[in-house]
């Protein structure tokens, strides 16, 4: 006995605690008094922050709800979850960089006071931003006699809004092109840029390269600027003739007469065009240079006084810088003597074409010459020039007729250049017309949008391949070229990318469910340019489920289940107990039953401590009754059985003849509802009743108290 009431306090003590579960609902299972949430600040708005850890369910026994009104974020309903409602942002500028908030946590169906749980949600910092360059573009003037090394730009630098570390940390540097060899910065984590390579005015007056500011995140985020070069041109070249040697006659005894040059007359330029110093002719002495005077301007050169001779005359004539005398050229002039009867007019010169058609490469050098226009020799009176004012600044020509290059020629830009040219020698006017086509040269290389793609599939059984798993997307700065796209990497030969740059799925995946590619662009062009970027394709099971437990589930179920065990070990108790009863026959088992105030009182079957009829015999007890009447076929038996089953089922009629008709009968008298086929059958059945308790009443134990004994 003592056993079964240790297992029933213990029980309690179980119910006690699970009480104690319950009244503590609006605590935090872990015991602490606030919240803390971390969230990304770019989580999507109406993603889940967090789950409060409360001891109470929403839906059945608490009711959750927010102090603040205007809080970015929301409790969704009948549920522990805290649910983004507004954006957030670490930087503070599109969103809180922090949310604290107030939960009030209520009690259903009590009037306990409410109960103030404070959660705190702290904002993780994402690489969302990219560097921003302060003061872009950038120009700076650089003398072509700079020497390498020398610091050209400082001070330039790019900031980046996200918080300090990887995601705002820049590094700097100029990236591939055809100046980038030029200029360098001096620490890749520094915005000072060097010279690294000299520069000539008179071949490169000016050029653009790339800047590049880039963070540390993975994937970085970058931005770009130009930083343009102005070469400044020094006083480093000498001046220099349009000739080496220059051809030139004149009329014998007539003084004073005029030189005349063919194919051009004497001129000199400085080579440093940005200066363009003017010049200063002037003829070196020598045995017949006081024959002749030069013009110091314009080189006019005359014959001043009677020359007896039958030979050409040779003379130099020098060109002097104004504002520098040690910067001269020397050209050699030879002077043919012509008697007036032998004066006569060199071949004329002429366009070879009328139309002058040509192609050129757009990586062609500057300053080269590409066409030659003139048959025959250009007398000193001939001026040639080129009637398009907007052509003159990709070419230029000269008294030779060479048209010569000035710049670098873009396809991209202009295709097509048409211009022309006209020859006039005072009397008359000639025109060509010259066509120079560009040819394309793969300067650019594929770029794509993103500098890494992401696709990210769910529920990977339900798929059927070829599958379109999303799309890249690069373009090319070479208008004609077009690209085509690969894959590579392990397991590379499942997926492949069309010519639009949907990436597909071709056979179902292994057992691997993510992938690490690259995914490389190549173009047209001749020769071929290529840029790779990584792709990462994630599949995810969304068959599989997980249960989640909490400490209100736990401690419910721990509970319940020790409820169970113990009715369990009780009536396991008890039925051992009455199988002992059983094997000792000298041991009967009592039942009482209740004191009848009369002879007509009900009389019922209980238990030694009960005495309420309705609960008086549990159900294993019943059906080991029920197991051993079904033994004894005799009236006595059959009259205990009847009994016992209607002390069980107060309300419920017992019938015990097999020949049942509709006849009912009521007695009234004794408290019993009798079902017979006849009056007969209910007299006979009062009368065992009646002699029965007759009986039990006979039987009195030491105690006073009115017992039935039956045998089993």
């Amino acid at each position: 006995m003592w056993k079964i009431i240790a297992f029933i306090i213990f029980g309690l003590c179980l119910v006690k605690a699970q009480i104690h579960l319950i009244d503590s609902r609006c605590y935090l299972a872990e015991g602490g008094s606030a919240e803390n949430f971390l969230a990304s600040e770019d989580v999507a708005v109406g993603s889940v922050l967090g789950t409060l850890g409360i001891n109470g369910d929403p839906k059945t026994d608490i009711s959750l709800s927010l102090r603040e009104k205007d809080s970015p974020v929301t409790i969704a309903p009948l549920s522990k979850n805290i649910i983004l409602s507004k954006p957030l942002d670490k930087e503070g500028v599109e969103g809180p960089a922090s949310v604290y908030v107030n939960v009030i946590c209520d009690r259903r169906m009590s009037n306990d006071p409410s109960f103030l749980i404070p959660v705190n949600i702290r904002v993780t910092d994402v690489n969302d931003n990219s560097p921003t360059w302060i003061g872009a573009p950038y120009i700076v003037n650089i003398s072509e006699v700079t020497i390498i090394g020398t610091r050209i730009l400082q001070g330039i630098r790019a900031i980046d809004m996200d918080q300090p570390g990887p995601y705002s940390t820049i590094e700097y540097q100029v990236l591939p092109g055809p100046h980038s060899k030029f200029v360098a910065f001096i620490s890749f984590l520094e915005g000072t840029l060097v010279l690294k390579h000299e520069l000539d005015y008179e071949t490169l007056r000016n050029f653009t390269v790339v800047l590049r500011a880039q963070d540390q995140g993975v994937p970085p985020k970058y931005s770009d600027t130009t930083l343009t070069v102005l070469v400044l041109d020094a006083d480093d070249q000498n001046p220099k003739f349009f000739q080496d040697v220059y051809h030139g006659s004149f009329v014998l005894n007539i003084v004073p007469a005029i030189v005349k040059f063919l194919p051009e007359s004497i001129k000199a330029i400085d080579q440093d065009s940005g200066l363009n110093a003017s010049l200063t002719y002037s003829i070196v002495p020598s045995e017949h240079s006081s024959f002749f005077m030069i013009d110091s301007k314009t080189a006019l050169l005359k014959a001043t006084k009677q020359l007896n001779v039958s030979n050409p005359v040779t003379l130099v004539v020098k060109a002097t810088q104004s504002d520098n005398l040690d910067r001269y050229a020397l050209s050699t002039v030879i002077i043919s003597p012509l008697h007036s009867t032998a004066m006569s007019t060199v071949d004329k010169a002429n366009f070879i074409h009328p139309t002058y058609r040509l192609k050129i490469k757009e990586n062609y050098n500057p300053g080269s010459t590409i066409l030659n226009l003139i048959k025959g020799n250009v007398a000193w009176n001939v001026n040639l020039r080129i009637l398009n004012e907007s052509e003159l600044y990709w070419f230029s020509i000269n008294r030779s007729g060479d048209i010569k290059l000035n710049r670098w020629l873009d396809y991209e830009t202009q295709p097509i250049h048409k211009f022309t040219v006209e020859m006039n020698d005072g009397s008359s006017r000639d025109h060509a017309e010259v066509i120079v086509e560009v040819l394309d040269v793969n300067d650019w290389e594929p770029r794509f949008r993103k500098p890494h793609y992401s696709f990210r599939i769910k529920n990977l059984h339900n798929i059927s391949t070829p599958f379109a798993l999303g799309k890249v997307e690069a373009a090319d700065g070479d208008v004609r070229d077009k690209i085509s796209y690969s894959v590579r990497g392990e397991h590379a030969n499942l997926f492949y990318v069309d010519s639009a740059g949907t990436v597909w799925l071709k056979y179902d995946v292994p057992d691997k469910m993510n992938f690490k590619l690259n995914v490389i662009a190549t173009d047209t062009g001749f020769p071929p340019k290529s840029t790779s970027v990584p792709l990462s394709v994630d599949f995810e099971n969304m068959n599989e489920s997980s249960i989640k437990w909490t400490t209100t589930t736990i401690s419910s179920l721990t509970g319940v289940t020790v409820l169970c065990v113990l009715a369990c070990l009780a009536v396991l108790m008890y039925f051992c107990r009455n199988s002992v009863n059983r094997t000792d026959r000298n041991v009967p088992m009592l039942i009482s039953r209740s004191k009848a105030s009369n002879k007509n009182t009900n009389i019922g079957i209980m238990t030694a401590n009960t005495r309420d009829s309705n609960s008086s015999i549990s159900a294993s007890a019943s059906t080991i009754i029920a197991a051993s009447l079904e033994r004894d076929h005799d009236s006595y038996s059959t009259t205990i059985r009847d009994i016992v089953s209607r002390t069980q089922h107060p309300n419920k009629t017992v019938i015990r003849n097999s020949d049942i008709e509709q006849d009912s009968l009521t007695n009234s008298e004794n408290g019993f509802h009798c079902s017979f086929p006849n009056t007969q059958a209910c007299t006979n059945w009062h009368q065992r009743s009646s002699m029965l308790g007759e009986k039990a009443t006979n039987d009195n134990d030491s105690s006073g108290e009115n017992k039935l004994t039956v045998y089993f």
